[in-house]
């Protein structure tokens, strides 16, 4: 069911979308969900998608209003069959954090509509439908918004509150979402049945119950729960945004790789991890940026990479991909690197770079650790009271390269995107990296931050500009 709220004085149509009820008649969902220790590593952040699309053919839609109502309508069915996207999440007395899916309680996800008397002319910030990064306790779990500009080009863009899922199960519902509005029929396969945040239950045969679970390199238990964010992750950032060709990204993997005699190899992810680590390395150094809580000592040689990587394809049996598990599952693993190398200008060194974040990966990303992992962050040890958990890095890299942001799946029955974003104008902490590419052509897109006083060195830095092109928005 939609229902139109109000109209404001720029003309953005504002509609409130709640579930339709009982269309599928699938299994009723529990009341509450509660969240896990993966979903909790991260902040209420929103995590945004842009995505453009040409001017429908008339025989497909024969007006706007039409093309709206039916994305409003398929948005309540995609709703009913993906209840925690409805739920708000609330906070119990004992401090833990849970998803509200009682009817009673639901908010409502907002629907906006905009029609511009100007033509389109690339990604902007007032497309999205919230402008801002940090989500505050019960706001709507999802946001859409739907703008068409005068030469016809339509925008959807929506958003989603990162401790309810990540951009995996994101992508899994937006993908239902499309699949609704083409009329399609839905496979239920791919649908949860179990919405629990119950990660475990996937790698149950290597979850050792008798022994008390080590902390994943990079997290620690507080004495007490963390009373916000460390220092340097509030400080304010510039951000640049850079291009990197399939072509150019080839040339970087063959610079940075082990000479030929050795048997290692890294990845193109490794590369990039390596040369925009050392990037970042080099800016804050040159400008002597202060180590504020949460960065590595001037001591310790070493500077940290917190990386983020889906981990559903890990799972021993192979039955958590495929849109089985919606949550957050992120396998945040952290790679110590030798700051000398990262300060280092040489292919030699930066290869040595890649070297340490394959190794992380190989030994950070097996099941058996990541079923470590999963046992540390429930441990009642660990989580009574919550909020103990902590984790910290001089660098957050997330890589989105492995999902298609403007495939087929994303057609909501007028064509494909012919363009997607992360998102425009969203404040990103400092030493912040994520990766997007198109899978047409390969090319890689890079949102990069550091604080204020790196951003020329970012910009100058000479093994950067070798590979990669500034990107300059309108």
């Amino acid at each position: 069911m939609a229902q139109r709220m109000s109209v404001t004085q720029n003309s953005v149509e504002t509609y409130t979308i709640y579930p339709t009820t009982n269309k599928y008649n699938r299994p009723r969902p529990p009341s509450t969900i509660a969240l896990h220790g993966m979903d909790l590593i991260g902040a209420p952040i929103d995590i945004h998608n842009h995505r453009f699309y040409h001017c429908p053919p008339s025989h497909l839609i024969s007006t706007t209003t039409d093309l709206i109502d039916k994305l409003k309508s398929s948005l309540a069915e995609a709703l009913e069959l993906y209840p925690p996207v409805a739920g708000t999440l609330q906070t119990n007395e004992e401090g833990e954090i849970y998803i509200d899916m009682d009817a009673e309680n639901r908010l409502g996800t907002p629907f906006l509509v905009d029609m511009k008397d100007t033509p389109y002319a690339g990604d902007a910030e007032d497309l999205s439908p919230r402008l801002f990064m940090l989500l505050p306790p019960s706001t709507s779990t999802l946001a859409v918004k739907v703008t068409q500009f005068s030469c016809g080009t339509i925008a959807v863009a929506a958003s989603i509150n990162h401790l309810v899922t990540d951009l995996r199960g994101f992508l899994d519902f937006l993908e239902v979402w499309a699949q609704l509005t083409r009329g399609e029929t839905i496979d239920f396969t791919k649908i949860p049945e179990d919405w629990s945040h119950t990660p475990g239950r996937f790698f149950s045969d290597l979850i050792q119950k008798s022994t008390t679970p080590t902390p994943p390199p990079g997290f620690m238990v507080l004495p007490a729960p963390a009373s916000g964010s460390s220092s340097y992750l509030l400080e304010s950032s510039e951000v640049t945004r850079w291009k990197f060709t399939k072509s150019a990204l080839e040339r970087l993997k063959n610079d940075f790789s082990p000479s030929h005699d050795s048997d290692l190899w890294i990845s193109s992810g490794d590369a990039l991890a390596a040369l925009l680590g050392g990037v970042i390395t080099r800016a804050r150094e040159n400008e002597n940026v202060a180590r504020l809580d949460g960065r590595s000592s001037l001591e310790s040689q070493i500077e940290t990479f917190a990386m983020a990587a889906d981990g559903r394809d890990r799972a021993p049996q192979g039955n958590m991909s495929d849109g089985r598990y919606f949550g957050n599952f992120n396998a945040l693993f952290n790679a110590a690197v030798s700051r000398s190398d990262l300060l280092s200008l040489t292919c030699e060194s930066a290869s040595r770079v890649a070297l340490a974040v394959r190794n992380a990966v190989n030994l950070q990303l097996s099941p058996e650790a990541i079923a470590n992992r999963i046992s540390f962050m429930e441990a009642p040890e660990n989580t009574k009271p919550p909020g103990r958990i902590a984790w910290t890095a001089d660098i957050i890299m997330t890589n989105w390269c492995r999902f298609d942001l403007q495939g087929p799946k994303l057609d909501f029955g007028w064509g494909k995107p012919f363009y997607a974003t992360p998102g425009g104008g969203t404040i990103y902490p400092p030493g912040y990296i994520l990766l997007t590419q198109e899978k047409s052509s390969g090319d890689i897109s890079i949102i990069m931050t550091v604080e204020r006083e790196g951003a020329n060195g970012v910009k100058a830095d000479l093994l950067l500009n070798k590979y990669a092109e500034l990107v300059t928005l309108p």
